[in-house]
């Protein structure tokens, strides 16, 4: 993900972003949800060949690096240097992630899924102040990232459930 820094004002954000996150969440897990553990795995959902479980365990590697990246914020520590502005970054940690998931029961991914989202939810709870970093890595980990995915997985997991009949 490469970010980039906005400046927003910060009165009601963090509600926003709340709402925000949780109703990608509530779309995201009900596609998840509804498949079987041989429909999560088929690949498929991008050109790639990610499975459903292939994106939900990248959609919670990103939400743990993020907490983490939070909990730096929330601390003062965070130095404020995004490793995803290096040219191939983000490429080389989405297969390493992508390779790891492929190993994955699906029964884990969905757990680390959810525990994910709880740890970056708690992170974005500790935060004093909604700094626009906190908010742009929140906002970019959380809804934007997950309708992103979204995007890709809506037609691909339709595809699968009429395929079912």
């Amino acid at each position: 993900m490469a970010w980039v820094r906005r400046r927003r004002p910060t009165t009601g954000r963090r509600e926003e972003l709340l709402r925000d996150e949780a109703a990608g969440w509530e779309g995201l897990t009900a596609l998840v949800d509804g498949l079987d553990a041989r429909e999560l795995e088929v690949p498929g959902v991008t050109p790639d060949g990610w499975s459903v479980k292939d994106v939900a365990w990248h959609v919670a590697a990103w939400s743990r690096d993020t907490a983490r990246v939070l909990r730096e914020i929330a601390a003062g520590t965070w130095n404020g240097i995004d490793p995803s502005s290096e040219p191939g970054w983000t490429d080389r940690t989405n297969a390493e992630w992508f390779e790891r998931s492929r190993a994955m029961a699906p029964g884990d991914v969905s757990a680390e899924l959810r525990a994910a989202r709880e740890d970056l939810l708690g992170a974005f709870g500790e935060l004093d102040e909604l700094t626009p970093d906190a908010d742009e890595w929140f906002e970019e980990t959380g809804p934007t990232h997950y309708a992103k995915h979204l995007e890709d997985l809506e037609p691909w997991v339709a595809a699968l459930r009429r395929g079912r009949g």
